[in-house]
């Protein structure tokens, strides 16, 4: 009975630190360069890629010419206005959206998909805010696709 006990109490501790593990702020986006890439940049932020999450598959078909990537992607959109301020304040950053996304890739027919389902918004500093009604409009499928499969490629650390 104790060996159950402690095991529950285990696992209960692991879930409520893999809750706490799940905030994404500013500084862990760029203190952390080989886990969290930069796939695009958009008019109205940037777009990191968790390297941890990128799951790939391509066709077998000469040359491989539909390639699905499912992965994370961090979104650190920039406030309406960037005056001296904001930069002197460091208030560069409003928010940083998680997506799970999914980028499809017809290689022969030269078109390219991304679907991105919006997960979570934190502040810069890593706390949850309220999800609203989300407007981003992703820029550049293709160059966001072409980055993300050459770091699918790489070797796992």
């Amino acid at each position: 009975m104790k060996k159950i006990l402690t095991a529950v109490a285990m696992a209960g501790t692991l879930l409520m630190g893999c809750a706490a593990v799940g905030a994404m702020d500013s500084t862990t986006l760029l203190n952390n360069p080989d886990r969290y890439r930069v796939v695009s940049t958009q008019p109205d932020g940037v777009v990191y890629v968790d390297m941890d999450s990128i799951k790939s598959m391509q066709t077998r078909d000469f040359p491989n010419s539909i390639e699905n990537i499912s992965c994370t992607l961090y979104v650190e959109k920039y406030n309406s206005t960037l005056d001296a301020m904001a930069f002197q304040q460091n208030q560069v950053i409003r928010q940083i959206n998680e997506y799970s996304a999914t980028l499809h890739g017809n290689k022969r027919d030269n078109t390219y998909d991304l679907k991105a389902e919006l997960q979570q918004v934190y502040s810069p500093q890593g706390e949850a805010k309220e999800i609203s009604i989300d407007t981003i409009q992703f820029k550049n499928i293709k160059d966001m696709f072409v980055n993300t499969h050459r770091l699918a490629a790489l070797p796992k650390q």
